[in-house]
């Protein structure tokens, strides 16, 4: 018996391969698909689709990437104008989680800075005093 007649047989069973030669593209196969059902509970065989490689997730829109205004920026200046509140709120810009990214990242690169004058100030200071020193103890008599 013939894969041609076990598929007239209607028993229910349909084979998708027969012995029959189809040219595909100029290249001969003995295996052709007589039939999209599938062997097991004859629903309709539908092949897996290729959609393209998966894009990543992007992140939620949270307000916080948009340019900081010229507004809000003239209003920082002033702030760091006033003695004593201009560090305070260097620290709370830097460090705010609501605060627009690139006003974030300038305070915390403007206390970076600060930090490091700071620093230099004191080595100075120190050299400066140790100077002093130096000189208050020496026994020179001007007259």
């Amino acid at each position: 018996m013939d894969n041609n007649n076990f598929n007239n047989m209607g028993n229910g069973f349909e084979s998708s391969y027969s012995n029959q030669t189809t040219t595909n593209n100029g290249f001969e196969s003995s295996y052709s698909n007589q039939s999209n059902m599938n062997n097991y509970n004859g629903q309709p065989f539908v092949p897996p689709t290729y959609n393209g490689p998966l894009d990543p997730p992007k992140p939620a829109y949270d307000g916080l990437e948009e340019p900081v205004s010229i507004g809000e920026w003239i209003i920082a200046y002033l702030i760091m104008m006033v003695p004593c509140v201009n560090i305070v709120m260097m620290f709370v810009w830097a460090f705010s989680k609501n605060e627009k990214k690139s006003k974030s990242n300038y305070f915390k690169v403007s206390l970076g800075v600060f930090a490091i004058i700071f620093v230099l100030y004191i080595f100075i200071f120190i050299a400066f005093g140790a100077t002093m020193m130096s000189m208050s103890g020496s026994s020179y008599s001007g007259y």
